[in-house]
């Protein structure tokens, strides 16, 4: 079993953009800029925002945190929804 983050705001995603348990080296970065795990209760379940500046750095580490495809994809999609809103932070729903 995994805890998927799914895309809640700007716009709610059909599908999770990242694992929260298997995209480690990606929680570790996510960890050490905005403090991604204080967000989450004891069972590793709740709601992050992520800035969409992070975000697009995260594109330019995608080989040095070990992204595949699919997540980079998900998350390029979730930085043009981000963009489109007012304080440009797009919001997940880690379960």
């Amino acid at each position: 079993m995994s805890i998927l983050a799914h895309r809640i705001y700007p716009a709610i995603s059909e599908s999770f953009t990242f694992d929260v348990w298997h995209d480690e080296k990606l929680v570790e970065y996510l960890n050490k800029e905005i403090d991604f795990n204080f967000s989450l209760n004891i069972y590793g379940t709740g709601v992050v925002d992520i800035p969409v500046e992070l975000l697009e750095k995260i594109i330019t580490l995608k080989r040095e945190l070990e992204l595949d495809e699919d997540t980079i994809a998900q998350i390029q999609l979730d930085i043009s929804n981000g963009k489109s809103r007012i304080g440009e932070v797009v919001s997940y729903h880690c379960y």
